[in-house]
Formats: structure tokens, sequence, C-alpha cells
């Protein structure tokens, strides 16, 4: 009989399929960046340095090398750079300088209006020069255009500084010109205001008791705030402790004249001089605790010698400035001698101003910083020619390194003093002061840039017999400018 196949133990096998391995997977290659080259002149390197790196930071098809000349346009015309910052509208705008219209300092113009100023730049003018706002010196005085001075957003003559490219990397060029333009510009100054002795005490500090904090300043609140830094010489102890010293003169104020200070836009005041410890170290230092409580800083006398001699140093605008207090004024008729008051080791007091501490002092803080102030409180009082103390500490601070000098004492105006390398502005005199003297002061303007000093203004002003001051008529304006002509040519004589 026929049997059935019987079944298959196991099933047929199906051959596997061959596997090949797997192809090697050759990375494509990464496209190098190309590299550009950016010519600049030498002074920007410090300002320019951080927009290449961040540029090369978040755009890695590019990378930028900085090459910092003389001569940026030669740079860009033989091939040695692709891309050149240069004073052109023919490229990529980036920034914009002020062209100034400049008088020597001593020169009686004062200002223009935009008529005139439109027809000098037409016609030139024997005494009125158009420089560049980097290129203006502190002998030379740019004259304000209808009240708007070159650092004014709305000033209305400006050059253009761009990027200019030769041919092909103009994709690249607008990228890095992004980051330029959000950049400041390396001339963007610290607008400084600087005034002279503030005494509170006497019926300015009667007022502030009453509660018309505004009083003493009233008429300057404005022009003080309005600057980026401002400085004055706080001529008293300030308080409600300590007992008078044994002294001809010795002034306080209230506590309140903290608060007027701050309101008036001051942030910052020197107490270096002969009235700082006039109710002992006690005063002096709750003086200084009720300024730092509302955030005005404080030099030229401290709790020991460290904190007295120690500079104030901040940045504004990118620009790091180091500002120094001293005093060194005569003996008093009463024989009462300031020197006692220095500062030494644990002991509280003043930071006596000697050529060789000053010498010392600005010769540390000069490499931390792109401009150095000193705040000098010397002379003989009511005499305008500076005494050879006060001259001695003035130009041993500029020989150290100063870029500018700010003195006070002598209860005038004085002379300025342009030195190759800074500027002595030997006295402010009195600001808010019931005082019997000559009323004329003047509030101080100073533009300081990474370079230093840039240029220097006065704003005319009076000391009422309130002792608050007020705006000098033009008539007076024009007097005190004269004085201070007169006192700044005798001590620029060759």
């Amino acid at each position: 009989p026929h049997l059935a196949q019987r079944p298959t133990i196991f099933p047929t096998t199906t051959p596997l399929p061959t596997i090949a391995p797997p192809a090697t997977i050759t990375p494509a290659p990464t496209s190098a960046p190309v590299i550009l080259t950016v010519a600049i002149p030498n002074e920007w390197t410090d300002t320019v340095t951080p927009i290449l790196q961040t540029a090369n930071q978040t755009q890695p098809t590019w990378q930028w090398e900085l090459l910092a000349t003389d001569d940026p346009a030669s740079a860009l015309a033989n091939g040695t750079a692709e891309v050149a910052l240069l004073p052109d509208t023919n490229g990529t705008a980036v920034w914009r300088e002020p062209l100034t219209l400049a008088v020597p300092f001593t020169h009686p113009r004062q200002n223009l209006t935009q008529a005139e100023a439109d027809t000098i730049i037409a016609s030139s003018h024997p005494d009125i020069r158009l420089i560049p706002w980097t290129s203006l010196t502190p002998e030379w005085r740019a004259l304000p255009i209808d009240g708007r001075f070159p650092p004014d957003a709305d000033y209305p003559y400006q050059r253009t500084w761009s990027l200019v490219a030769q041919a092909g990397p103009e994709t690249a060029v607008a990228t890095l010109a992004a980051h330029w333009q959000t950049t400041p510009p390396p001339w963007q100054p610290v607008h400084l205001a600087a005034v002279g002795d503030i005494m509170l005490d006497r019926g300015p500090g009667y007022l502030l008791t009453t509660g018309d904090l505004a009083f003493p300043f009233a008429h300057f609140a404005d022009e003080l705030a309005a600057a980026d830094l401002t400085l004055g010489n706080l001529e008293s102890a300030l308080g409600d402790t300590g007992q008078p010293e044994h002294k001809s003169y010795t002034f306080r104020a209230p506590p309140e004249a903290a608060k007027a200070l701050a309101l008036a836009g001051f942030d910052l005041l020197t107490l270096a001089n002969n009235h700082a410890l006039d109710f002992g170290p006690e005063a002096l230092q709750q003086g200084i605790a009720l300024l730092q409580a509302q955030g005005i800083a404080t030099i030229g006398a401290g709790s020991n010698e460290a904190a007295a001699y120690a500079p104030f140093i901040t940045t504004v605008n990118n620009v790091r400035i180091a500002f120094l207090g001293y005093v060194n004024v005569p003996r008093e008729v009463s024989g009462f001698d300031t020197a006692v008051w220095t500062a030494k080791g644990e002991q509280p007091g003043v930071a006596w101003g000697t050529p060789t501490r000053i010498t010392a002092d600005v010769t540390a803080v000069r490499p931390q910083v792109d401009v150095v102030v000193v705040v000098l409180h010397s002379g003989f009082e009511y005499i305008p020619t500076p005494s050879p103390p006060q001259q001695a500490a003035a130009e041993a601070a500029i020989m150290a390194g100063a870029d500018l000098v700010i003195g006070h004492h002598a209860h005038i105006l004085q002379g300025i003093a342009f030195r190759e390398s800074g500027v002595i502005v030997y006295g402010l005199g009195n600001f808010v002061f019931q005082i019997d003297g000559p009323p004329e002061t003047a509030v101080l303007h100073a533009w300081l840039d990474k370079t230093g000093l840039r240029q220097l203004t006065l704003t005319p002003a009076i000391v009422q017999p309130s002792g608050q001051p007020r705006p000098a008529t033009p008539t007076e304006a024009q007097a005190i400018h004269h004085t201070i002509t007169r006192l700044t040519t005798s001590l620029n004589q060759p």
C-alpha cells in the first residue's frame, strides 16, 4: 500500500543573504574660515579688539584680524588689509565724530550761532579752526553752537567713519558693521563737572534744617546733574557730633546736607581740606557715613591712612578714571596747623599732599586706569598767584602722570596752566559759601576720554550774600572770563 511521506523533523533551511559590510563614510571637509584683515588707527585698538572678538565668535564663516596702523588707507590700497576704518562716506557707516569750531582757550569768543558757524565753515575765520574732536587738545576750546557742545547728540557738524572694503567681502563687512555700530566710539567722553568750596553751615545750613534742601544749588542743580560725574570740595564737617577744634573758624554742616548734595547731583566729594576735622575724627567719620548713605563717594580723608589716601576709581562710558584728593595749606594766622590732621597708620585724618606722596600715589594708580584726576586744596587765601607749595604739589602730580589737577582753597579764581602731559586748574574759588569776599566763581566742565583730557570750559557764576551761587549776567561773565584769561596767560608764558 502507498505510504504517506513522513514529515520532516527540521524545516528546510533558507540560506541567509550575504550582508555586505557598511561602507566607510568620509566626512565632508569643513570649510576653513576666510581670514580678513581690517586696518584701523593705532590709538583705537582697545575699542576695536572686542568688536572683532564678538564678530568672530558669532560668525565663524569669516575670521577678522586686526591691523593697527598710522595709515589705514594705505593698508587698504596696497592690499595689506581687505577693509579699513576711514573718515569716508563711501563705505558702511559705523561711527560719527564731531567736527569742532575751536579757538585758543584764552580767546574772548565763547559761543556761536548756527548761522555764524555755517558762514565760518564756508569761508573760514582767522581765529577759529575746524578741528575733528579726536584732534582737539585742551589748549583749544570748542565753541558751543546755539548751546550745543560737540559731544551732544544733536550737535550739527559730524564726520562719518566707515568700513571701506575691497571688492568681495561685502557680506562679511555688513555683518561686522552690525557689531561695530552698537559699540560706543573711542572718543565718547566722560563729562566731568567740578566746583570749588562748598560750605553748608551758616545761612545755607539753617535753611537745610528747615527742609529747604534745594536752596544751596537751586540755580545749578540741572547743570551739575547733567554731567556724567560731578565733583566738589566739602569745606566743613558734616553731622551733629563732635566738639569744635581750637582754630579761627570751625564749620559743621547739618546732617541734611548729605541729601541736599545728592539731590544736586554730586557723585564725589573731596574732604582733603582745612575744615574736614573741625569737629574731630568722630564727626569726620559720621560725615563720610552720611554721604555714603546717599551714594556719594569721598576722597582725601578717612578713618585711617589707607582710607584717606585711597583713590576713588570708577568706569564711565568705558573710560576708567581715578580720583585722588590732597590738602597742603599754610599754618593759620592763629597758629593752627592743618598738617596735624594728617592721617597716619590707624589714625583718622586727611591726605596731606607733599610732592613725594602725590608722586608715589599717582605712579601707583596710573597703570590701572585711563585717566587720573588729582584734587588739590592748596594756596594762599585771596592771592591769585599759586603759592610755591601749591605749584610744587600740582606739578608733581602732572609729572607723575595725572591728566588733570583741580584746585581750590584761595576763595578766589586762579589761572589754568597747560602742560605737555596735563592741565592744572589752580583755583575754582568758592561755590556755596556765605562769606565776605569776591563773589566771582565758575563751574568747571571737563571732557575726558581714554587719551586723557580732551577739553575744558567754564560757566561763570556769582556767589550771592546768602551763600547761594547764581549764573553770572553777560557783563559779569565777560569780566570773569577776562580774569581767568589774564591769570591763565601769566601762567603759560614761555
